[in-house]
Parts: structure tokens; C-alpha cells; sequence
């Protein structure tokens, strides 16, 4: 629980900006999951793709640091303790996919497999640090949180902090065959697991609570925070963003935030960003579409550091999409726009 309450705005701002931009500012400097070299792979080498839009690192270790492994494991932390590690994924994520995620993570250590890893030589990783949700990146022996310092080790686990050393790196479900790296895409937990913490019983303002209630898909608790303070509705956290623009890019709190008729659908944090880049930026384009019907612009986007850009720009240049990927998003949003009118 510990590790969640200090989850307050700044916090989510920083699991915003690095787990949501990742995918979306640098799509094109990953590699496709096929395209990885698990062949010749230079010793002690970082790898870099996306799985379902979560950043993941390939590493190809080195002979020393394979017989380092076995001391590694035997400092594994206690299941209690190694849960927090899935939580600030089940935030952005969801549930579903963190239980899968922490299913497939726990299988290595129930058989105590010391290499988590399929083979020995290559470890596989989510480059989303358990602590805030930054990306981690190579540092010296293992890897690193830039975001506070805080080192792992080539197994995932923390090595430099204490009030963190229960922690660390998750492993997507995947499978290495014929030296290729393959996802398995339909890989189902057999137990979807609830990770929300007692969010009313936070000491923290009913802002930051309906930041996690949406975060955590928790609409029952987004209510009570609402009924209770209404004027969340349109306060805005230290960056300038409201509660629409965290429910633009998760699944079961727009349409509610969306029914209240004061809500400022374009309003811009202080980066330049509104619900509706939120929305696109993870290719949640149901979410965009339901923005543009209630009034979301489509006809520029100005963003920190971009000129005003149009949206097919916005779509090639900064989303990656293709050129017919980009006409019928472009389509799709104009026609809600005309509907939005009638």
C-alpha cells in the first residue's frame, strides 16, 4: 500500500509523460518484435520494441553476467512485496493486462528459473520502471530509473535503494523461437487481479483521488469523489490538465466526465495538450471520436515545442501512422465532427 500512496499529482504527471510518450514520440526508433536480432546480438547490447504499445528492452548478456544470475535469484523479495512491483502498470494499463503480466513474471520465480528469461543469454524486460513509470534505460552492470537514480540489476530487481529494493522490472509474455522474439498476443491471466488501493482513505485532496479512481478504471469511486467535490470537475492538477483529459486515454470514465455540461473539452494543460491529443496519442480513437462529438477542435493542434500543425500532420509526423492510416483517422474524425452539429 505504501508504495501507492505516494502516488500524489506530481506523480502521475511523471507516469503520464513517460509511460504515454514513449509509445507515441518514439514509435519509429523501435524495432518490430520480428525484426529483433536474437542471432548475433553484440554482447551486453539493448534492444528496443513495443508490445501492445508498452515499451519493452531486449538485453544480450554476457557470459559473466549469466553466472551472476544464480546469487541474483537467491535475493528475490516476497511475493507480498514483489506485487507492488505490477500496480503502477494496472494504473495506466489496466488490471486485465498487469495480471497478465505479473502471472507470466511470477511463473519464472515459482520455477525458479534463475535467468528469468526463456534462454539464458537474453533478457526480456518492460522498459516501465515500478517506481513512477519512467523509462528505464543500460547503466553500467544493469539498468536505470533517470528519473530518480535508482539502479537494477540485470535480473530486474533494485539494487540501490532500500525503500524500493522489493521492486522490480516486469517481463511481457513472450516465447524466443528459432532465435526470434514472438509475443503471445492472446496470453490470458487465470485470475484477473483488483490492484486498487484504499483510494477514499488516501490523505491527499479529492483531486489527486479522482486522478487515481479514473487511473484505475474505478467509476464507482470517481462519483463519490464528484458528488462529494464537484468542483474537481474542472480544477486543474500542477500541469494544467482536468479530469477529462486522464479519462481521455482509459476506457469507462469519459462517457460520465463527458454527461456534465461545464466540462471544458478544449481545454489545453500547460505543455498544449488537450483531451483529444491525449486520446490519439494512444491510438484510443473511440475516445477521440467521442471527444470530437461533444465539441473537441480537429482543426489545429499547438503543442510545446511544435508549430500549430494540422491533424493529418499530426498524425503522420508525431503518431506515425501511415498515409492510410492518417485518411481514414482524418475521416473518421470529421465525420463525427458534422454529426456533432446535427
Amino acid at each position: 500500500m505504501g508504495i501507492l500512496i505516494m502516488f500524489s499529482l506530481k506523480s502521475a504527471l511523471i507516469l503520464i509523460v513517460s509511460f504515454i510518450f514513449i509509445p507515441f514520440y518514439l514509435r519509429a526508433d523501435y524495432l518490430e518484435p520480428g525484426d529483433v536480432n536474437l542471432t548475433d546480438p553484440q554482447h551486453d547490447s539493448i534492444q528496443r520494441t513495443i508490445w501492445k504499445g508498452y515499451p519493452v528492452l531486449i538485453h544480450r548478456r554476457t557470459e559473466a553476467q549469466i553466472r551472476e544470475l544464480q546469487k541474483l535469484f537467491d535475493t528475490t523479495p516476497s511475493y507480498e512485496q514483489r506485487i507492488s512491483a505490477y500496480r503502477s502498470i494496472a494504473r495506466m494499463k489496466g488490471h486485465e493486462f498487469a495480471s497478465n503480466i505479473m502471472e507470466f513474471t511470477e511463473r519464472y520465480i515459482s520455477e525458479k528459473n534463475v535467468y528469468m528469461s526463456e534462454v539464458p543469454e537474453v533478457g526480456v524486460f518492460s522498459m516501465v520502471s515500478p517506481i513512477l513509470g519512467c523509462s528505464i534505460s543500460k547503466n553500467g552492470k544493469g539498468f536505470i530509473d533517470p528519473c530518480n537514480g535508482i539502479r537494477f540489476d540485470i535480473a530486474g530487481k533494485v539494487i540501490n535503494h532500500k525503500g524500493y529494493d522489493h521492486l522490480r522490472l516486469t517481463i511481457p509474455p513472450h516465447k524466443i523461437v528459432n532465435n526470434k522474439l514472438v509475443f503471445l498476443e492472446n496470453y490470458k491471466a487465470k485470475e484477473v487481479i483488483d490492484f486498487t488501493p484504499d483510494i477514499l482513505a488516501m490523505n491527499d485532496s479529492d483531486l489527486s483521488k479522482a486522478i487515481l479512481a479514473i487511473d484505475y478504471e474505478r467509476l464507482d469511486l470517481l462519483k463519490i469523489l464528484v458528488e462529494r467535490s464537484p468542483e474537481i470537475i474542472t480544477q486543474k492538477n500542477n500541469v494544467g490538465s482536468t479530469l477529462l483529459q486522464v479519462a481521455s486515454y482509459h476506457k469507462n470514465t469519459l462517457d460520465y466526465l463527458l454527461s456534465f455540461n461545464h466540462v471544458e473539452i478544449n481545454h489545453t494543460n500547460d505543455a498544449g495538450y488537450t483531451a483529444l491529443v491525449f486520446a490519439l496519442q494512444l491510438n484510443n480513437f473511440d475516445n477521440a471520436e467521442k471527444l470530437v462529438r461533444h465539441g473537441a477542435r480537429i482543426d489545429g493542434f499547438t503543442l510545446s515545442g511544435y508549430s500549430t500543425m494540422s491533424l493529418e500532420q499530426f498524425a503522420i509526423d508525431l503518431m506515425h501512422l501511415t498515409e492510410q492510416e492518417t485518411q481514414e483517422l482524418v475521416e473518421r474524425l470529421q465525420k463525427a465532427k458534422l454529426e456533432s452539429k446535427l
